[in-house]
């Protein structure tokens, strides 16, 4: 008997152990989890940061290559311009001078 009540002293000192560690390691959590949070926020802003970054670049390729396209059509549209410019200028300067002289002969 007196083996008995001595085993379950054992275990009830053993048990009680095993109830204080797990009471300590529940007292720990919300530090662990506070520790956690920090490090998922940290490793997040940087990933954020990481696609906020590869994303700016790609704006940036972007409107390079659009400016370049729009520099390039303008210039084109300027050629043409000039060339139809230079095509028709005696014409218009023609059509000009003869309107205004029309125009002050009275006719």
């Amino acid at each position: 008997m007196a083996s008995v009540i001595s085993k379950v002293t054992e275990l009830d000192k053993q048990m009680r152990l095993q109830v204080r560690k797990l009471e300590e390691e529940k007292a720990k959590l919300p530090v662990f989890l506070r520790e956690q949070r920090k490090v998922i926020q940290a490793q997040r802003e940087a990933e954020a940061k990481e696609q906020i970054k590869a994303r700016k670049s790609k704006i940036e390729t972007d409107l390079k290559d659009a400016k370049n396209s729009a520099e390039k059509e303008l210039k084109i549209a300027v050629e043409e311009i000039q060339k139809v410019y230079d095509q028709n200028k005696d014409v218009w300067i023609d059509e000009i001078y003869g309107q205004c002289i029309k125009d002050l002969s009275g006719k």
